[in-house]
């Protein structure tokens, strides 16, 4: 039954999970929009210092895009003074053009967003102040400024809707940015989500069949710190040294026996040839008297008797001459 329970929860986060993700990677940035092919983005106007700008009347007023104004706004007289987009001196007050809109949508290639739910127009009526502002590709003009077209009614002092133009490279068609930050987006979010599930399930399964209260019901974590992470590099290119050492030594031995062990090298330095076999004196000496016996039998050889007759081995009776006298 346990088990169950468990399992039913896990099954529901991740259908919330996945369907949130599924929302997230369908929705618009903020201050951006796809149309015709085309990828718009207005976000990079937004700036912490406002835009401000006159009308050909002289009236001042005060801007800023996808974000609320960073000026003061002295007496709007609206919901959330903190979500001002825009506004203009008055008399009474200052006039908000309308709240933050970070929605855009695109008219004759033209990205336009519009401001809503700005001062009341009159004591009496329901209407509140709005602006539409048009931003216009424009590559040579910078980052650019607002620019106020008209308004209703005519009088600024007592006008209620704004039409404002905007010439900016930043309402060209540009890139939608990189695919690899989107992609590491959606995994970070997917691992977030597994974490949080292993922690729901770990704690159901210690509490409930293991019968842990307190913190042991929490499941626990192991992983590698930075220390055991070199400390295992080290041991590993240990492992290869020895490998490689002992591999060399097989190599250069032949029939269990190495050139260093046996005495003999040859020279390191300029290859000047073979050294020869190193040996201790009684070794040498041995080596140059020859096998055993080999001295003896010279000795006998020389101390063989010469034959009867002289030293100079001739027969008995023949004289220097070779006469032989009877």
């Amino acid at each position: 039954m346990l088990v169950k329970q468990a399992l039913y929860t896990w099954l529901l986060c991740a259908a919330v999970a996945f369907t949130g993700l599924g929302g997230v990677l369908a929705e618009e940035k903020p201050c951006t929009t796809h149309a015709d092919g085309n990828y718009y983005d207005l976000s990079r106007l937004s700036s912490k210092t406002d835009y401000e700008f006159k009308s050909p009347g002289g009236k001042e007023y005060v801007l800023n895009v996808c974000k609320a104004v960073s000026e003061e706004v002295w007496a709007p007289k609206v919901d959330r003074p903190e979500d001002v987009a825009g506004f203009t001196h008055r008399a009474r007050g200052d006039f908000s053009l309308g709240d933050v809109n970070t929605t855009v949508f695109v008219r004759d290639g033209n990205p336009v967003i519009t401001m809503t739910d700005g001062t009341r127009c009159s004591d009496n009526g329901e209407q509140t102040g709005s602006t539409v502002i048009r931003f216009i590709c424009d590559g040579s003009a910078g980052r650019g400024g607002p620019k106020l077209i008209a308004t209703l009614p005519p009088d600024e002092d007592n006008a209620c809707s704004f039409f404002l133009e905007w010439r900016t490279e930043m309402a060209c068609p540009t890139s939608e940015g990189s695919v690899f930050g989107r992609i590491i987006s959606v995994l970070a979010i997917i691992a977030a989500v597994l974490f949080a599930l292993y922690l729901i399930i770990g704690t159901y399964y210690n509490r409930y069949v293991l019968g842990l209260h307190g913190l042991d019901q929490i499941p626990r974590f192991s992983f590698f710190s930075f220390g055991d992470t070199v400390e295992f590099f080290r041991n590993c290119v240990e492992r290869v040294k020895e490998w490689s050492s002992d591999a060399w030594h097989t190599r250069s031995s032949f029939g269990g026996r190495s050139w260093s062990s046996s005495g003999g090298s040859w020279a390191s330095s300029g290859r000047r040839g073979y050294n020869g076999l190193g040996a201790t004196p009684d070794e040498a000496q041995t080596m140059l008297g020859g096998p055993p016996g080999f001295l003896d039998e010279d000795d006998e050889d020389e101390e063989a008797p010469l034959p009867s007759g002289g030293e100079s081995g001739r027969p008995s009776g023949m004289n220097a001459d070779g006469v032989i006298r009877l």
